[in-house]
């Protein structure tokens, strides 16, 4: 049986501080070993260029700064189709780069991977290349959160149950 594709997507614009978390997080997840199946790829601010990117992609996990109003460093696990779910006041910060739109015209092209977002509430969005302490000590355990919902697509084909 082949293995899943599997793809670890950060995203975000890195000179806004906190904005480029789900950038910046990659670099500490890289320093893991991972199969060959397995990517990571920094997204950026990259809108529906991303689509050919995901073609061949079974699974897909983003990690993404959501302005939720919540305490900085407040983390929120979700899958796309959960996104009706959440109130209007939130500023999903993916809207900017069409990470939705993104999947949909995968989807009309034939092929959508199963996709879960975390989203972490960013604490600054100025102007500055460097990320939060409260936030970059939020990593480690992001990366452990990740790294169980790869094993569990490896071994279980589908996303850990929450």
């Amino acid at each position: 049986m082949q293995s899943p594709k599997i793809m670890v997507m950060g995203v975000g614009n890195i000179l806004l501080s906190d904005e480029g978390l789900g950038v910046r997080f990659l670099d500490e997840l890289a320093k893991n070993t991972f199969p060959d199946n397995v990517e990571l790829l920094e997204g950026g601010t990259a809108g529906l260029e991303l689509v050919h990117l995901i073609q061949d992609v079974d699974f897909l996990i983003i990690v993404d700064a959501l302005n939720a109003n919540a305490e900085p460093g407040a983390l929120f696990r979700f899958q796309p189709g959960d996104l009706q779910i959440i109130p209007e006041q939130y500023e999903v910060s993916f809207h900017q780069i069409g990470i939705v739109e993104v999947l949909t015209m995968a989807n009309v092209l034939g092929h959508a991977p199963q996709t879960l977002i975390f989203g972490i509430q960013p604490k600054s969005l100025e102007w500055g290349l460097e990320i939060s302490p409260e936030i970059e000590a939020l990593f480690p355990r992001l990366c452990e959160l990740v790294i169980k919902e790869i094993n569990s697509v490896q071994h279980e084909g589908k996303f850990a149950s929450t």
